[in-house]
């Protein structure tokens, strides 16, 4: 009697498993049609390998009917859902083609970075930056301590730069070798109480040929109309700018999101960086785990050509920066 109240016991546990991953497999796939539901997409990456295990422990380890086919039904349907979220972006991973950019005079590199509100290791972070030398550097978490601990070395690798310092989101930075001014829709506060949840830093970088930078940091996806309504203002702030562009940060999405691939087409933006994990990075946490989620992406438009995309040293940071080499104008792989 005992061990058939366990076996019942863990068919249950076991069928309860496979409902909740199959369901929020299913919830992400129908967020096209009711967006709060969105939210489960971003654990696409998790759900999708769970309910193929699950698939295969059911068909292995099921013997009796209904339990066997109601259970495999579930989990084929979960496994389907999550594989039309998970495939398209795989498909464009491996179609993404891009520019081997040979370093030269008309090559560029920018780097996007999370260096994160309780990071303490200003050197680690400085050294982190130091090492890519990157033309244009933009930062999210950048906090006014941290501020007053790397402008003075940062300033001499880059001496130009623009900051938001205040607000849920507005802690940012933007550092270049090249004059910048502010663009008609930069929207940046300096109040360490003002309650804008939507901060932009928008630029024109007067290089030789002069390109348009832009950077934000989004709030998590859930509550979902929150960040949807971030992400609406920052779409009708890059549709008001002209010419190249490159727009990157923490977006706090991930690509299987549907919010993310709607700013993108909304923006008329091309992905620089496909399948790079930025989060988390070690040792922020209390056991080492590999990166698992891209939250941070690196955005372009107009003749804007980028190279490779690459992870630099996390700094100390939760995230891992993302670096691309690029060029405005001209082609630099010739």
């Amino acid at each position: 009697m005992k061990s058939q109240g366990l076996l019942s016991i863990t068919k249950f546990i076991f069928a309860s498993g496979v409902f909740f991953v199959s369901l929020s497999a299913i919830a992400g796939f129908l967020a096209f049609a009711l967006w709060p539901l969105d939210a489960f997409n971003h654990f696409q990456p998790i759900i999708f390998p769970i309910s193929l295990v699950l698939f295969l422990v059911s068909a292995i380890f099921a013997r009796r009917q209904p339990f066997r086919g109601l259970v495999l039904s579930v989990c084929a349907i979960g496994f389907v859902a999550s594989s039309l979220v998970i495939i398209p972006e795989f498909i464009g991973a491996f179609t993404y083609k891009p520019v081997r950019i040979q370093q030269s005079d008309t090559s560029r590199r920018l780097m996007t970075f999370n260096i994160y509100a309780k990071n303490e290791d200003l050197e680690g972070l400085f050294q982190s930056v130091k090492e890519q030398d990157p033309d244009v550097l933009l930062i999210q978490e950048y906090w006014r301590w941290h501020r007053e601990g790397l402008e003075e070395r940062l300033s001499k690798l880059m001496p130009y730069s623009v900051h938001c310092q205040g607000g849920k989101r507005s802690f940012l930075g933007v550092y270049s070798k090249y004059p910048l001014k502010k663009l008609s829709v930069h929207n940046c506060i300096d109040s360490i109480s003002a309650e804008q949840r939507t901060s932009i830093i928008a630029v024109e970088v007067q290089d030789e040929i002069p390109f348009n930078v832009v950077t934000t940091h989004f709030d998590w996806p859930i509550p979902a109309e929150r960040q949807n309504a971030q992400m609406q203002v920052v779409v009708d702030a890059l549709n008001g700018i002209d010419g190249p562009m490159l727009f990157g940060g923490d977006f706090n999405s991930t690509p299987f999101s549907y919010a993310f691939k709607s700013l993108v087409r909304k923006s008329g933006m091309r992905r620089a960086v496909w399948l790079m994990p930025t989060w988390p990075a070690p040792p922020t946490y209390p056991f080492d785990m590999p990166a698992w989620l891209q939250l941070d992406h690196i955005l372009s438009r107009g003749n804007v050509v980028t190279g490779v995309p690459f992870r630099g040293q996390n700094g100390g940071s939760d995230h891992f920066p993302l670096v691309v080499d690029f060029a405005v104008g001209k082609d630099p792989s010739n």
